[in-house]
């Protein structure tokens, strides 16, 4: 199997689920697409440039699909959610089209085995140097802004839970991780939609007591309107 992941660090995340979903199953990961039997593309679908990106490389893979060098292609990700029912009719030589969230379905659909919500082989495989990882701390964005597509094809702020990061945090970590990136459509919005409503802040204080935590702790796509007095503070603290 091999896998393109294009755009942003959040999808690169999402790659790296999928692959995590597909360990131990009996397909090998390959860097080279000629030695592949399926094709995986995760598409980016933000800019005008990215989405050219994204259709020239499904298009590349979908000639080896017309000639029968791979069995499956199979694409996923924000183009495939935006645009999913325009490019199953241009483009027939793809298997299947996924959308941004269904790393369950898609592992599913490739391996025939029924992937449950807790399925312990759902940890991520990750691609990113040995030494640093992102931390993916909620997807979606509620912000509304009129140049940004993101909500319609990510949905609006969707926070995952204190526990669950800290104990992603813990296993990175305990594989040899010494940098958390964390990453969101906006970070310094983060908790705002729990029902329990908590803050970047917050999550930065637990990180902090992790025993033998990371060493680093950056934060992306912070929104300048949403930098808090807490943030900074916890950040000095950090």
């Amino acid at each position: 199997m091999h896998l393109i992941s294009l755009g942003c660090a959040k999808n690169l995340v999402d790659s790296e689920i999928l692959l995590g979903g597909l360990r131990n199953t009996q397909y090998d990961v390959t860097e080279n697409p000629d030695n592949a039997d399926t094709i995986i593309v995760n598409t980016c679908g933000f800019l005008d440039i990215a989405r050219e990106e994204s259709i020239d490389t499904i298009l590349q893979a979908a000639e080896l699909r017309k000639k029968g060098s791979i069995d499956q292609l199979v694409v996923m990700g924000c183009l495939s959610e935006r645009y999913h029912n325009d490019l199953k009719k241009e483009i027939p030589e793809v298997d299947r089209f996924f959308g941004t969230n269904d790393h369950r379905q898609i592992a599913s659909f490739i391996t025939g085995k029924d992937y449950g919500k807790d399925d312990p082989l759902f940890f991520r495989s990750i691609l990113t140097p040995s030494h640093y990882a992102y931390l993916k701390i909620a997807e979606g964005c509620d912000n509304g802004c009129s140049f940004c597509s993101i909500p319609i094809m990510r949905g609006l702020q969707k926070s995952r839970t204190i526990p669950e990061l800290i104990s992603e945090t813990s296993r990175l970590v305990d594989n040899g991780i010494k940098e958390i990136m964390i990453i969101a459509q906006d970070t310094t919005s983060y908790g705002w939609d729990l029902d329990k409503k908590v803050y970047l802040s917050d999550l930065i204080t637990q990180m902090d007591q992790i025993d033998n935590g990371p060493e680093w702790i950056r934060i992306h796509y912070a929104h300048p309107a949403h930098l808090s007095q807490r943030i900074i503070e916890s950040m000095a603290k950090s």
